[in-house]
């Protein structure tokens, strides 16, 4: 079956909920979970030039909305918790079964075969420390933990060297990756961890074949048709090889819950499951204006972003500032089912303004006057869910080259 490449986009857009972007969708208990059942979760991160990361990706779909009532979703009715997804993420409770599979398993293989797990990987009695002193006095964050040694390795994780934390500020990540630990609460966004067992609902462990299989199916949830290359790097909790890879595809092929399609002027093999398949001819055009977080689940797979709406993305928070092209927190803009441009904004706590230091249009869009009116809402709307009382542009938008 050959699929048409508009029809492909709109079904991803569907199934990411920017199909009508802030539109007349609110986030409630209910949207919040349909959306991490959908995408997989909200991945999380650390860098608040405007907002977190996950607080953007929600923004994008439903608009302002009150933080209170989602951080007592997510640490009061415990509707999702905090594991590892795409990257750090917040992930649907419903899920926690494949988590616990990955719990069991950690650390991967592949962590064992590195050096710098030698050097990353704590002692025994850092682990009981740990563990003793939260089943004692309860949930506690990494600056309740006193210096056990400031410890500088010429390894370390994958990315170069880097200085490596106290032993027991990395023992309370490792035992939260082996689900010994899990994330109680966010003070500030400073994590605090209680023992697991206090936390998490009983329940069961998937067995190795389902975890494996949720790097595919989990992907295809968010992304509607795509190939493998699409899939790669989108679910990241399996840690699977191309060959462990393409055995989960044929298992799945064969059992007939994916079906494989081509899609039109794109190369490759493509796969869908069957009810997204049968929904194709039903959905809506998208249509609306949003701005996109760096770390939006649309862009987890850069590759897909090129190969279906022609539009080349790079994180440039992690590139000098000589060599940025777009800005170092360049939030793509989404204008009906399109990626049409990028913004540069920055929240100046301080004095309350949000600026707008740069945008830029892709070659051939030519805006429009709705276009420009939507932009301008959107602006605002984000303004306010930030809670900016005044926004300053200080430059006007060109078309890139």
């Amino acid at each position: 079956m050959k699929l048409d490449r508009a029809d492909v986009v709109r079904l991803w857009l569907h199934r990411q909920g920017l199909a009508r972007p802030r539109g007349e969708t609110k986030l409630s208990r209910d949207t919040f979970v349909q959306i991490l059942e959908s995408t997989g979760g909200l991945q999380v991160d650390t860098i608040n030039v405007v907002d977190r990361a996950h607080l953007l990706t929600l923004w994008s779909r439903f608009g302002v909305f009150d933080r209170r009532k989602l951080e007592g979703w997510l640490y009061g009715d415990r509707v999702a918790y905090e594991y590892w997804g795409h990257e750090a993420s917040i992930l649907p409770i419903s899920h926690l079964p494949l988590g616990r599979r990955r719990m069991r398993n950690f650390p991967p293989p592949r962590w064992k075969a590195n050096s710098w797990w030698t050097r990353y990987n704590t002692s025994v009695a850092s682990r009981r420390r740990v563990l003793r002193r939260i089943r004692e006095e309860g949930p506690l964050e990494s600056t309740d933990f006193a210096a056990s040694g400031n410890e500088f390795g010429p390894g370390g994780p994958p990315g170069g060297s880097i200085p490596l934390p106290k032993e027991d500020n990395r023992t309370l990540k490792l035992l939260w990756h082996a689900g010994r630990l899990a994330i109680s609460e966010r003070r500030h966004f400073r994590l605090v961890y209680d023992l697991a067992e206090r936390l998490y609902p009983a329940g069961g462990t998937a067995r190795t074949p389902e975890f494996e299989d949720s790097w595919l199916q989990i992907g295809l949830s968010g992304n509607g048709v795509a190939s493998e290359r699409h899939l790669t790097g989108y679910w990241t909790a399996p840690e699977l090889y191309a060959e462990d890879r393409r055995a989960v595809l044929e298992r799945n092929l064969k059992r007939r819950s994916i079906v494989e399609v081509r899609v039109e002027g794109v190369r490759g093999r493509w796969f869908v499951r069957p009810e997204d398949l049968d929904a194709l001819g039903e959905l809506e055009q998208p249509h609306g204006t949003t701005l996109l977080s760096p770390f939006d689940s649309l862009l987890w797979q850069r590759k897909r972003a090129e190969d279906l709406l022609r539009f080349r993305y790079r994180v440039e928070i992690y590139v000098p500032e000589h060599k940025r092209e777009f800005g170092y927190y360049a939030m793509p803009i989404l204008h009906d089912g399109r990626l049409v441009g990028r913004l540069d904004p920055k929240f100046h706590r301080n004095r309350g303004v949000l600026e707008i230091k740069s945008c830029s249009l892709e070659p051939g869009f030519d805006g429009g006057r709705r276009f420009d009116t939507e932009l301008r809402l959107a602006i605002e709307n984000l303004a306010e869910f930030v809670g900016a009382g005044d926004v300053e542009v200080t430059s006007r938008p060109r078309v890139h080259s």
